[in-house]
């Protein structure tokens, strides 16, 4: 989920007098509006939503702090930077994991509620920055560059900064040390030999699998061939300008299907088998993220991380993706959001409480990553494969891209379409209406 020019802020702000003057958005006026709330279908949506969460989590109170997040991580910074800001201060900080964040938060800040802090990944900035339900953040330079810069990236919309980055995390080729002897493979081209060699020392061991009909986990290998999603208009995307079903992609896409019929991959596969495969010891390479590490130490596979294959002597350019802090522009507490967010929970204690508790990415903070990462080679690995990366766009349009190109996977891998006309189709349906 990491990058801008800031001037050095006071301490505390003023409070926020934007939340009681904000309008209600024209959608929900005319959703709220007394002729229209017996017969639109959306209004007893919206309030059978309403009714279905707790309603504890639509209120907050002036000088204390909400905070929504995974429950994992939210224990270990309860007992570390909250506990610490709660000591200090005199105020209570609530963590809370509700379910469904991304469905309740937008709901609740539309009118004036929900948490003051929301952590989440990255992909949410542009949608509910131009929606008004969050707000920029303002930091000092100083701040700014202890940080990863992708980590900033993700966080830039409108040449402004949206939230504080907390963790990094990519896809990354993850292999078993036991079943593949040597360096990874750095080329797509290598697998068919490699696939070879495997079979022939760990007879019944399968080379390599991933989801590749998943576009999350395949679109690494057509960028490293040149492909992009949209291409970079200053700190926003030019949407008119695609690069889905260029050359880089089909010869990217070609190549998988190459793999198929030489029997590499396997005609279809799933995210769930790829995982129980390699947690039996059965796969030599698996794409995967650090989410999946638990289970193979739980099931001892002896593991390792390296960037996923590539095309064109390139090494896979995977989405990163970056877990990040989010402000409620709502809120009446933005003073003691920036002083708890820069002084105690991004802080070595609290990042370092986070990461332990749930390691599933590379922490944001460099001097925290660098402390880490002395005895975690996993943890070096992986970040070597956040620095090949590009940070996943934070816009909502990626729906449209992920659903497109999913789609254009799997016609192209049954061989219901060749791959350039599968690609270009879902060029087309990524347009803008």
């Amino acid at each position: 989920m990491l990058l801008q020019s800031q001037t050095a802020p006071s301490r505390f702000r003023e409070p926020n007098k934007w939340a009681a003057s904000r309008p209600i958005s024209p959608v929900l006026l005319k959703v709220f509006s007394r002729s229209e709330m017996m017969k639109s279908p959306l209004m007893k949506g919206l309030l059978l939503v309403l009714f279905l969460i707790p309603v504890n989590l639509f209120g907050w109170t002036n000088g204390e702090l909400l905070i929504w997040m995974d429950a994992d991580r939210g224990q270990a910074l309860k007992a570390s930077g909250a506990n610490k800001f709660e000591n200090d201060f005199g105020l209570k900080v609530t963590i809370e994991a509700p379910e469904k964040i991304t469905d309740s938060f937008p709901i609740a800040a539309q009118m004036a509620k929900g948490p003051d802090i929301v952590i989440w990944a990255h992909d949410k900035i542009g949608e509910w920055a131009d929606a008004g339900l969050i707000a920029p953040v303002e930091i000092s330079e100083e701040f700014g560059s202890r940080f990863f810069p992708k980590a900033w990236q993700a966080v830039l919309h409108n040449e402004r900064i949206w939230g504080y980055p907390i963790a990094l995390e990519t896809v990354t080729l993850i292999y078993n040390k036991k079943l593949l002897d040597g360096s990874p493979p750095t080329q797509l081209s290598d697998l068919v030999s490699l696939n070879e060699k495997i079979k022939k020392e760990h007879p019944g061991a399968t080379t390599i699998l991933w989801d590749y009909n998943n576009s999350y986990y395949t679109w690494g290998i057509l960028a490293s061939a040149g492909a992009y999603v949209f291409a970079k208009n200053g700190s926003n995307y030019d949407l008119k300008n695609m690069g889905v079903g260029n050359r880089g992609a089909v010869e990217g896409l070609s190549k998988i299907i190459a793999l198929i019929d030489a029997g590499v991959l396997p005609k279809s596969v799933s995210y769930s088998a790829v995982e129980d495969l390699m947690g039996q010891g059965k796969v030599a390479m698996i794409v995967s993220g650090p989410w999946a590490w638990s289970n193979l130490i739980k099931n001892g596979i002896d593991f390792a991380v390296a960037p996923i294959p590539g095309m064109d002597e390139n090494v896979g350019r995977p989405f990163v993706g970056v877990t990040v802090a989010y402000l409620n522009r709502s809120s009446p507490n933005q003073d003691l959001i920036k002083e708890f967010m820069e002084r105690y929970a991004l802080t070595e204690e609290g990042v370092t409480a986070m990461y332990h508790a749930k390691p599933t990415g590379v922490p944001a903070l460099i001097s925290i990553y660098e402390k880490l990462a002395k005895d975690n080679p996993l943890l070096r690995q992986l970040n070597a494969a956040v620095e090949y990366g590009q940070v996943m766009p934070n816009i909502p349009e990626m729906g449209r891209f992920f659903s497109s190109v999913s789609g254009a996977l799997q016609i192209a891998t049954q061989g219901r379409a060749s791959a350039q006309a599968a690609l270009q189709e879902a060029e087309a349906n990524m347009r803008p209406d």
